[in-house]
Parts: structure tokens; sequence; C-alpha cells
């Protein structure tokens, strides 16, 4: 009786820690319109759907999955960058029951180490080259529409990486040059005719390594920074002076997202974790994993 209990209650055990994620140097996430959380799990080589208030595993995919660095949300249609694959794999039909492979783009060999990808409203992609030092535009049918090493203020495209369209702008995080880090805004329409100009730059000279890039509610711009390990805010437009920079529990931070309540979720690669702030910071409230 004593070793049936005792089974079970092993077996219970190993239920609960199945359902929760094992993250492994966790990259990119994203909110879905259910309020799912998404998570490329590098090292697995896997992409995860968790209960952002459990940390639960909801959704588990690996078909077509290929060194994940960044995903993303076209409609109901999540995108998956994979920098070791150097393409960008589209699911469908996203259940508890599993996802459907529904397409898969294609990246040129002017692209290596992809780390950012983001889609417009014309169906253009933008990659970024993260080895090749540049951005590159494809059309919807994967033909190279630009590639661009430099801005019109000769701001070199240094280690580019994530890669985010707000509104009519794209956000682009960079590499170590002059300047530093920063993450720099630019008009989508002037990265399609080569021109493109920058509208802000957001860089304090501080908090360095921009992997990742969110936005909240009232358009604050939150941007994780690996190198520094925080995650900091900026007012929209405002990019010298942080509002606010996160830097309890965090480490080599990769990715951002904020919740519908302003609550920020950061993915912490060296910590195999995410944890998740309330919107004034400070501690966490939670840890994921």
């Amino acid at each position: 009786m004593k070793y049936r209990i005792g089974f079970l209650a092993a077996l219970a055990l190993c239920l609960s820690l199945t359902a929760n994620a094992q993250l492994s140097s966790p990259g990119g996430l994203a909110f879905d319109g259910s309020g799912n959380l998404w998570v490329t799990n590098g090292n697995a080589k896997q992409v995860l759907e968790l209960n952002p208030t459990t940390g639960a595993v909801l959704n588990t995919i690996t078909d077509g999955i290929s060194g994940p660095s960044r995903l993303f949300f076209v409609g109901g249609e999540l995108y998956v960058v994979n920098a070791t694959a150097n393409n960008i794999t589209i699911y469908g039909h996203l259940t508890t029951a599993g996802a459907k492979l529904s397409g898969t783009i294609n990246f040129p060999s002017t692209i290596s180490r992809s780390l950012g990808a983001a889609v417009d409203a014309y169906g253009d992609v933008y990659v970024s080259g993260n080895a090749t030092n540049n951005i590159v535009a494809l059309n919807i049918n994967g033909g190279i529409v630009e590639t661009l090493t430099q801005d019109t203020f000769d701001f070199p495209f240094t280690a580019p990486g994530a890669l985010v369209i707000h509104g009519q702008d794209l956000y682009a995080g960079f590499g170590s040059d002059d300047r530093e880090d920063a993450v720099i805004s630019y008009n989508v329409g002037e990265f399609l005719t080569g021109d493109p100009k920058e509208i802000t730059v957001y860089n304090d000279n501080v908090n360095t390594g921009p992997t990742g890039i969110a936005f909240d509610s009232k358009n604050n711009v939150y941007i994780s920074e690996f190198y520094s390990g925080t995650a900091v805010k900026y007012a929209l437009g405002k990019g010298t002076t942080p509002v606010l920079v996160i830097n309890q529990g965090t480490s080599g931070c990769e990715g951002i997202a904020v919740d519908k309540s302003g609550n920020i979720y950061v993915s912490n690669a060296p910590l195999n974790n995410i944890t998740v702030y309330g919107p004034s910071g400070g501690a966490p409230i939670r840890t994921l994993n």
C-alpha cells in the first residue's frame, strides 16, 4: 500500500513537471489575441505557448523549427524566425492540439544569423542579418526589394537584431558603433525606397545590447538589453532618458513583451526563465519555470 501511494505521488509529480515549461535559452516573446504567451525555446529547438500566470505549457511546436530566435503574430498566424535555417516558418490553426505549418519564407544568402523580422501591412518582410550587418526587405513572394547597410545619416547597420513594426514605423535594434547600442525608428515606406531617415534614437549610453522591442497600450517603448541585463522603458519619441529600468532578477535579456494589464515579461537566456514585473518594475512578481 505504501508503495502504491509513493508511486502515485511520484507519477503526479512527473505530470506536474511536464505540464510546465522546461525553458532552455528562451528568446523572443509575444502575446496572442487570447492573452497567452509564446516563447522561442532556443536550445530545445521548439516554440512554446504558455499560460502567462502559471507557466503551464499549452502548446509545443517543433515542426520546421531550427534555431528559433524571434517570433511575432500577423493576424492569427504565428511567424517564427529560425536563425539556423535562415528562414521564417508560419503557423496557422493554433489550438491546444497543435499548430499547422502553413508556409515558409526562405531568406537570401545575403542574410546570415537572422535575429529579427517584421511584416508590414502590404506583406513585405523585413529581416535583420546580425552577422552580415544589413537589413533586407523582401516582397510577399520572398524576392529582394532592398538590401540596406546604413541609413541616410550614415549610421551603419552593425549587428542588427530585433525588428518591430509599430504603426507606420519600423523599429530596429543595433549593436555597438561610435554611438553605442541603440534602437532607431524609421518610416516603413522610406525603407522600401532605400531612403531610411532616423525618427528617434533610443539610447541612454548605459543600457546596451537591444534584443527585443515591445509596446504597451500607451505606445511606450520597451527594450530588452542583453549586455547590460536590463529591461528599459522609454516614452514614445523620447529616447535619451528611460522612464523605467528593470534590473532585478534579469540576466542576458533576450525577449520582452507587455500584457494588457501593463505587466512586463522578460526572457533571461542564461537563467532559463521568464521574469514578470508589474507596470512599475521593481522585483519580479513571479518567475515562469
